[in-house]
């Protein structure tokens, strides 16, 4: 475009995420992903699509989401993601409490928890206001790339994306994670929470992007399951 959190990260994927896991998109088929940037692009008709509930950052909204969401299940399967980040200038308050305690000032990977729990949260709040409750029990994407909201600190930043993940995932949805390798590197170290990667490349051709449906390109520790190529105007994306 991440003391009991490890438990709830690997914690069983309930029966509502298994349902929803038996709708992701065939092998080999090709969709594309969208989001503010693409308001009142027409859309092409394709196998799938990951719609983007954010726009652009944690808090925000897209103003596309209905009818983009409508638009790719009329084409096939429809998947969300959301944009993720450690703090926002003007939503750090977020972070002060949550499933992780109250937070003191001095305790950054504390508010960087609650902060990703309470983005999740908002971003699965707006998702099902505007496109009903059976419509939100897709798979979800956490979107970690490059941006201003992050902390030069990867522990904090890592302990953000845990929280985002926590909510989702105690909601019974399956969710991923979208970045590159390096990126993610930067931004969430060494941090393997063991979901499966949305891997974004610059190839132009699916024939291309499938290279990268290898383990060794995975850096969250689980299996590379799509890939983004861009051949141009819409992104697209390839399942592996």
């Amino acid at each position: 475009m991440i003391v009991v959190l490890a438990c709830t990260l690997i914690g069983t994927v309930t029966a509502p995420a298994a349902r929803a896991a038996r709708s992701f998109p065939g092998a080999r088929s090709v969709g594309y992903d969208v989001s503010w940037p693409n308001c009142g692009s027409p859309q092409p008709v394709q196998r799938f699509a990951v719609v983007g509930v954010t726009g652009g950052l944690p808090f925000t909204a897209n103003p596309c989401l209905v009818a983009e969401f409508r638009a790719a299940q009329r084409t096939g399967v429809a998947q969300l993601y959301m944009n993720i980040a450690a703090t926002g200038r003007t939503t750090a308050g977020m972070g002060r409490t949550g499933p992780a305690g109250a937070c003191a000032r001095s305790a950054p990977l504390c508010t960087a928890h609650n902060y990703g729990y309470a983005a999740a949260r908002a971003a699965y709040s707006l998702a099902r206001s505007r496109l009903g409750a059976s419509a939100v029990r897709t798979t979800w994407w956490l979107d970690v790339e490059f941006g201003p909201n992050w902390s030069a600190s990867p522990s904090v930043n890592a302990r953000a994306v845990a929280g985002a993940l926590a909510f989702l995932r105690g909601r019974g949805l399956p969710v991923g994670i979208y970045s590159t390798a390096y990126q993610w590197s930067r931004i969430a170290g060494r941090f393997r929470p063991g979901v499966p990667t949305w891997y974004a490349t610059v190839t132009r051709s699916a024939a291309a992007a499938r290279h990268a449906c290898t383990a060794s390109r995975s850096f969250t520790g689980g299996i590379v399951r799509m890939v983004q190529f861009a051949p141009g105007g819409l992104d697209a994306d390839t399942i592996c």
